[in-house]
């Protein structure tokens, strides 16, 4: 009996250890800075549970350097009751630092209130030295609220990232206020002329600019320190006009998107002796002064669409901005606009690499498509991708042939180093001729990819190794990943206008 009362002691001893094993707080045993990482990764409401669950923990909760508060879906009351919450926790941090804060509200129909709560929030980050302090508030339109962010995030000295999206008017001050701002983003806001004038002035640190649809009659910024911009701009329907000034501009993303026949004047200059990279997607606007890029390395251009209202100097004066790119990418459509009136007035002779995106070499495309390879001399890299689709009519691809191509003496053809082309369909094509002629006229090819569809796959191998190369390249054969011509219509949209940012 002694023996017995002796193993179920042992055994609820046993019992009893392995429980506290199991109730250890794993979380107050880690370093503080893994714990921050673990915890920016958990919502405001996780958070605010981990905060409660011992000392060690608390002290985790509110210390974490990065916060993001999102406003909670229901009734008045739960959303008043996380404000009191939000409330005091931004209390009760004083003065630890933040380092990321980001706010993504929907307003509700109190937005007096809330909007004063949230203002004291960004001005108790501003006081713990936030770095990167992102705003996404949406405002309740029914009540016709306006939001007015405080002044002290301009003159942040701590703060070296800004996003603001919203649809309101934001003022910069009128009295200079230097800061180490270096990435500024802003979204649907309305700004006052002089807003690029205090980027120019007070933000001499700035190397990143990001401007989507945006609300502003004129935008100037003339900076030293700025090395990329970005400018997204959607179907407004203001006058505006914008000046970029860099020394150190190496970058520049430009979508613009205009109605058709729209009277409203749109211009846009840029002064970036040193650009490197460009990118303009959508409709060229009213007027464009880009001057000569003369370092430029990589230049896409895909244009919206073959538009009958384009002023052809005016496509013109574009193409001889990028006339020293090396690499150079371009639509369909961007080929027949610019080569609308026969061959380039610019000649391309620094260009090695042209990448082309198409529905299809079409009929109406391979005239503008040769003029541009004539201006190219010394082109070694060839790209042509094409998306062809069930939703629009098949333009004529197939009347091209090999003796066309000869007939035309390309020197780019005699430097061609790689190629790679995507055909269309599996028939005779002006695409298939072409890669045709290629292998049999480029001695220095070293190695051509052919894409192509499924269910033409063995007719168009057996067609391209009965072609006599001049050269030892390498022909490689690969399937599209895509065999629906809808499905690579859709595609086509998605590749010319996804933007990368």
């Amino acid at each position: 009996m002694e023996h017995k009362n002796k193993s179920l002691a042992t055994a609820t001893s046993e019992a009893q250890g392995a429980c506290a094993v199991s109730m250890v707080d794993r979380l107050s045993s880690v370093p503080c800075k893994v714990a921050h990482r673990i915890l920016s990764l958990v919502s405001f409401k996780d958070l605010t549970c981990v905060g409660s669950l011992s000392k060690r923990c608390r002290e985790y909760y509110l210390s974490n350097p990065s916060l993001k508060l999102s406003s909670l879906f229901g009734n008045r009351q739960r959303q008043l009751n996380f404000l009191n919450c939000c409330d005091r926790y931004m209390i009760c941090r004083r003065g630890d630092k933040i380092k990321s804060f980001s706010i993504q509200w929907d307003f509700s129909a109190g937005t007096s209130e809330e909007s004063f709560r949230m203002m004291t929030w960004i001005l108790i980050a501003v006081r713990c030295n936030v770095e990167v302090l992102d705003l996404q508030l949406r405002l309740n339109r029914k009540d016709g609220a306006t939001l007015q962010l405080p002044s002290c995030i301009y003159c942040c000295e701590s703060l070296r990232s800004l996003l603001i999206n919203t649809e309101t008017i934001i003022k910069a001050p009128s009295f200079a206020c230097p800061n180490n701002l270096q990435y500024l983003k802003l979204t649907t806001v309305t700004m006052d002329d002089g807003f690029g004038k205090w980027i120019s002035c007070s933000c001499k640190c700035i190397k990143e600019l990001l401007l989507k649809d945006v609300h502003v009659g004129s935008f100037t910024i003339e900076s030293s320190s700025l090395e990329s911009f970005t400018l997204s701009y959607t179907y407004n329907c203001e006058p505006c006009y914008f000046s970029i000034s860099g020394e150190k501009l190496a970058e520049v993303n430009i979508k613009w998107e205009t109605e058709a026949n729209s009277s409203i004047t749109r211009s846009l200059n840029v002064y970036a002796p040193n650009l490197k990279y460009l990118k303009w997607i959508g409709d060229l606007l009213d007027y464009q002064n880009l001057g000569k890029f003369m370092c430029l390395e990589k230049a896409q251009i895909f244009l919206k669409c073959q538009r009958s209202d384009y002023d052809f100097d005016n496509a013109i004066e574009v193409l001889c901005s990028f006339y020293k790119a090396k690499s150079l990418v371009l639509s369909g459509e961007t080929i027949k606009v610019l080569l609308r009136e026969g061959s380039l007035h610019a000649p391309l002779d620094g260009t090695t690499y042209l990448g082309m995106h198409v529905k299809s070499l079409s009929d109406d495309l391979v005239p503008a498509m040769v003029s541009l390879l004539r201006g190219m001399p010394n082109l070694k890299t060839l790209y042509i991708n094409s998306y062809p689709s069930l939703n629009v009519a098949k333009p004529k691809a197939c009347g091209f042939k090999k003796k066309y191509w000869k007939s035309q003496n390309l020197d780019c053809i005699h430097q061609l180093e790689e190629v790679s082309i995507s055909l269309s369909t599996g028939y005779p094509t002006n695409a298939l001729e072409l890669a045709i002629y290629i292998l049999e006229h480029a001695p220095k090819l070293k190695k051509m990819v052919i894409y192509y569809l499924r269910r033409r796959q063995l007719y168009i191998i057996e067609k391209v190794n009965k072609s006599k190369k001049v050269s030892s390249a390498t022909v490689i054969f690969k399937e599209r990943e895509v065999d629906d011509d809808e499905a690579m219509g859709d595609m086509y949209y998605r590749q010319l206008y996804r933007w990368y940012w």
